[in-house]
């Protein structure tokens, strides 16, 4: 060959030029493999030094992306009962994201010379210590190691800190709290309202809801694509062990039961007496014109009868000398005509009986005998109450429900044993019946029963039975047609499913689905009838008190709440948008439209009662400074968090800013993030390129 060569120059040339140029093609792909997967020839993907996302040309390795998952590790670690090995899964985005705003910060701080200096972060790091003298460095070395990280690591963290800071100084320098953004923001902190609303919700009216075959089916020919069975569908068959007549039999001693009679739990019926005390109304005050007038008086009525109700109380229970009697008092104070003429007495009050949560005599079968309770505010009164006789019941008068409530107990315990009898034979034989006739013999006609499920999908609730999660995932774990599952806890027992038959997606027919159709329907028109009867509602009432009788009319609960904060919910009101026209209202108003409120298909009618308005004298001067102090914070946090956001956006649109998806993915699934050890808690920091320090102060 090499003579070849020599005798043929030209040859030998145009060869050595062909073996060079692919020579150097070779070289520039073998490198150009390690430059594509973001690390080095010698590092696979997910390597400490591999790119994970580029900003603006500055590297975000993987390195520093495990480095802030164990940030998150360490927070997780300090009681918040988090497994550190899910936090990849859970907060790598956030990680990530992080990480990336950090590039940000240093960019544009680089680009306005916005950077710590060496003197700000020795100055920084001796007001840590401050009051008390610099430690000395090995000491401070010491504490800093204790806590997990590095004088490095630490000190990178501070200037990265100090950086963030004059950055947001620079940004949000324009930030401006006006004198009327803090008397707005004192006003709804310290307004207290006195507020009646109806809900009016789709969930209530779904039962009156009518609708015929006809109807759903031309409902489910017009939306036939939404009731495609996307996912497999299973059927099961189950025996079911009934907690309830797995009881039935079991024998308790009356020794038994008297270990467990507590005679004061069994109270049913207290005799009550009264005194009311009502607000005095200003609605029709004919000579109060100016709104904030009327409120003033609503205020004052509600403060004045509070007063008279605190100082009944005070006498009925002898707080400055010997308790007067309570029928004189109720004959001498009360403003309820019929229990003011018998003493007070209102008679023997049944605790079966319904009443709303909010009834003032919900609270008399806690109380003891003589006793009398605080004033209780309902709507327009103050309720006292005192319990004058209780009727505590004895063993025998008790024996039936005691026994009841202890088989109840003891049926459950016994219902398991069973259940996991009957679960290791269905294992066995996949015989169902069978094993249901032979637990049946064993412990009782009808303990156990054979059950079966038409077809449902994962996520579904299970026909017969309802939400039962755990029974839906045992099912779909099962691999043959005919395994049998676990145990599991349903409504009134247990069920062992077994797996008899499965659908593959496909196009639904109407009567496979037509429970779904039907649930379909009668929700939406369970929508449209509540935004209906909303408006009616609200078209009906004019004042809290004609809202009251109108929603009782139609069946709807009233809810009051008194004292309510600017910032405390209103039912299902939650956010401040919802509730904004309720403060708006003035006393004895009520809102003109219903309110939707947020992320739900409930319609709310509120009327507000009265309002009391802040104290706009010594305390407001007290809180102002304050109050501006946080709002300022606010709209500074705000035109940062704006700025950057905007900045990221336009960066990215530029493809400045480069995520590598695959090499995220296999750091995410190889980051397994340590611990905190004990120490000082870490300097507020964030993500950064390395920096030279500067020595720390000795």
């Amino acid at each position: 060959m090499l003579k070849f060569l020599s005798k043929r120059k030209r040859s030998r040339n145009a060869f050595l030029i062909l073996f060079v140029i692919l020579l150097t093609a070779g070289l520039i792909g073998f490198f150009s493999i390690s430059i594509i997967q973001k690390t080095s020839f010698f590092g696979g993907v997910s390597s400490a030094d591999a790119t994970i996302a580029k900003v603006v040309g500055n590297r975000v390795t993987v390195k520093e992306y495990k480095d802030e998952l164990a940030k998150f590790a360490r927070q997780l670690s300090q009681g918040q009962g988090q497994d550190p090995a899910n936090v990849a899964q859970l907060y790598g985005k956030a990680a990530l994201d992080q990480l990336i705003r950090s590039k940000l910060i240093d960019y544009e701080a680089e680009r306005l010379n916005l950077e710590a200096t060496d003197e700000e972060v020795q100055t920084r790091l001796k007001s840590l210590f401050s009051p008390n003298p610099w430690p000395g460095y090995e000491r401070y070395r010491t504490i800093v190691q204790q806590q997990g990280s590095t004088v490095e690591q630490f000190e990178d963290s501070l200037r990265a800190s100090i950086t963030e800071e004059k950055l947001k100084n620079y940004v949000a320098a324009a930030a401006q709290v006006s004198e009327q953004d803090v008397e707005d923001d004192y006003r709804q902190a310290d307004t207290n309202y006195n507020v009646r609303w109806v809900e009016v919700g789709p969930e209530k009216l779904r039962d009156k809801v009518k609708t015929t075959d006809a109807e759903l089916q031309a409902y489910y020919d017009q939306h036939k694509q939404d009731f495609r069975i996307n996912l497999e569908e299973r059927r099961a068959k189950y025996i079911f062990i009934d907690q309830n007549k797995a009881g039935e039999s079991i024998q308790v001693s009356d020794d038994e039961l008297r270990s467990s009679f507590n005679p004061e739990a069994g109270i049913q019926q207290v005799r009550v007496s009264e005194i009311v005390v009502n607000i005095a109304s200003t609605e029709n005050n004919k000579t109060i014109t100016d709104e904030k007038a009327k409120a003033d008086a609503k205020a004052k009525a509600e403060e004045e009868a509070k007063a008279k109700a605190d100082d009944l109380v005070g006498r009925a229970r002898g707080e400055s000398g010997a308790a007067e009697d309570f029928a004189k008092l109720a004959r001498q104070s009360s403003d309820d005509a019929k229990s003011k003429a018998a003493g007070g007495d209102i008679g023997w009050v049944n605790k079966k009986d319904n009443r709303n949560t909010d009834d003032p005599l919900a609270r008399v079968f806690s109380m003891k005998q003589d006793e009398v309770s605080p004033p209780i505010r309902k709507g327009d009164k103050y309720y006292i109450l005192k319990v004058t006789e209780r009727k505590v019941p004895a063993f025998e008068e008790s024996k039936a429900q005691l026994l009841k409530e202890a088989r109840t107990t003891k049926g459950y315990s016994k219902a398991v044993a069973i259940a996991d009898e009957a679960a290791k034979k269905f294992r066995e034989n996949k015989n169902a019946d069978a094993v249901v006739a032979e637990i049946n013999k064993q412990y009782g006609e009808q303990v156990a029963s054979v059950k079966e499920t038409s077809f449902f999908a994962e996520g579904d609730k299970v026909p017969g039975i309802g939400d039962a999660i755990d029974f839906t995932t045992d099912l779909f774990q099962l691999h043959e047609i005919g395994d049998v599952g676990e145990r599991q806890n349903i409504t009134n027992g247990f069920a062992i499913p077994q797996y008899i038959e499965k659908k593959d997606p496909h196009d639904s027919s109407f009567d496979e689905v037509k429970s779904k159709v039907e649930d379909r329907v009668k929700s939406e028109k369970a929508k449209d009838m509540a935004a209906e009867q909303a408006k009616r509602l609200a078209a009906s009432a004019q004042n809290p008190d004609a809202l009251k009788s109108a929603a009782e009319s139609m069946g709807f609960k009233v809810d009051e709440r008194t004292g309510a904060g600017g910032t405390d919910s209103i039912g299902p009101l939650v956010t401040e948008a919802d509730r904004a026209i309720v403060h708006k209202l003035n006393p004895g108003e009520i809102t003109k439209e219903p309110i939707k409120a947020a992320n739900s298909d409930t319609y709310v009618v509120v009327g507000l009662m009265s309002r009391k308005d802040p104290d706009m004298g010594e305390k407001y001067k007290k809180d102002k400074r304050g109050i501006e102090d946080r709002l300022l914070q606010n709209k500074r946090d705000t035109l940062f968090s704006t700025f950057l956001a905007t900045m990221e956006k336009r960066l990215k649109d530029e493809g400045k800013i480069i995520i590598y998806d695959d090499v995220f993915q296999a750091a995410s699934a190889g980051a397994v993030p340590g611990t905190q050890r004990p120490g000082l808690p870490p300097m507020p920091g964030r993500g950064g390129r390395p920096r030279r320090m500067p020595p720390p102060p000795r």
